[in-house]
């Protein structure tokens, strides 16, 4: 652990020497994979667009004909809402979803140099997607890759720490299902009876977690988190609360 004057704030790439995401092999290497595919599947998705458009073109003015009929399967086979344009749609959506692994990943690469600068015995940590938190019972460490943020205090520069679990909206889904009968009186045409109707309704509500940590640091004097609702969230501010408040 190096001695330096806390509390400080740095440029996160400066101060650690590490690569930005793009300068990062693993982070050059994805995103020039995502690039490629996601050229490629634009290409596609264009080419299909262009398919249907011709198809309905040609295949409204002609359905009378026998050609019309094929030009109007083909408009449906490459629709965009198709199994082949929803084939490329979820090409798409895994390709983003491999690059922000990536991108969340290269977050990781400043925990262990940031911790053996600054920290002494054992440390915790939490990440959500590009920030992060390294504490102690001596100090704590925030840094945003994004902002390229660093920002590093001690124990006795924190003044107060808050936790809030606040309620963000809710939805509701309602559903009604109706039984029923009726019963023919003679010959006379006339029918009684009814329906009984069910009805259910199921909300669910939606949270988000504030965690903030407010200092006498005059660069930087508050780390404000704002995080979804899950369990390990609910763990993780548990324990820095416990740990870090005054």
């Amino acid at each position: 652990m190096e001695q330096i004057d806390l509390p400080c704030k740095w440029n996160l790439y400066e101060f650690t020497g590490l690569p930005d995401f793009f300068h990062w092999d693993r982070g050059a290497e994805t995103n020039r994979i995502y690039s490629e595919r996601e050229a490629q599947i634009e290409k596609k998705q264009n080419l299909y667009r262009r398919i249907t458009i011709l198809s309905l073109v040609l295949g409204i003015p002609l359905s009378f004909e026998i050609i019309g009929f094929p030009l109007l399967i083909v408009a449906f086979i490459f629709r965009k809402n198709g199994r082949l344009g929803n084939k490329l749609t979820d090409d798409l959506n895994e390709e983003q979803r491999q690059f922000r692994n990536a991108w969340y990943a290269h977050t990781d690469i400043f925990v262990e140099p940031l911790a053996k600068k600054f920290m002494n015995g054992q440390w915790k940590m939490y990440r959500s997607k590009r920030i992060c938190l390294i504490y102690s019972s001596e100090r704590v460490i925030y840094f945003d890759a994004d902002e390229e943020l660093l920002v590093v205090y001690n124990r006795e520069n924190i003044k107060e720490v808050s936790r809030e679990r606040l309620h963000t909206g809710a939805q509701t889904q309602g559903t009604a299902n109706s039984v029923g009968g009726a019963t023919a009186i003679g010959n006379t045409g006339v029918t009684v009876g009814g329906a009984q109707t069910a009805t259910q309704t199921n909300t669910t509500d939606f949270y988000e977690w504030h965690f903030d940590i407010l200092t006498d640091f005059f660069d930087y004097p508050n780390v404000s988190m704002v995080l979804s609702d899950s369990q390990s969230v609910e763990d993780f501010i548990g324990k820095a609360y416990a740990i870090l408040k005054p």
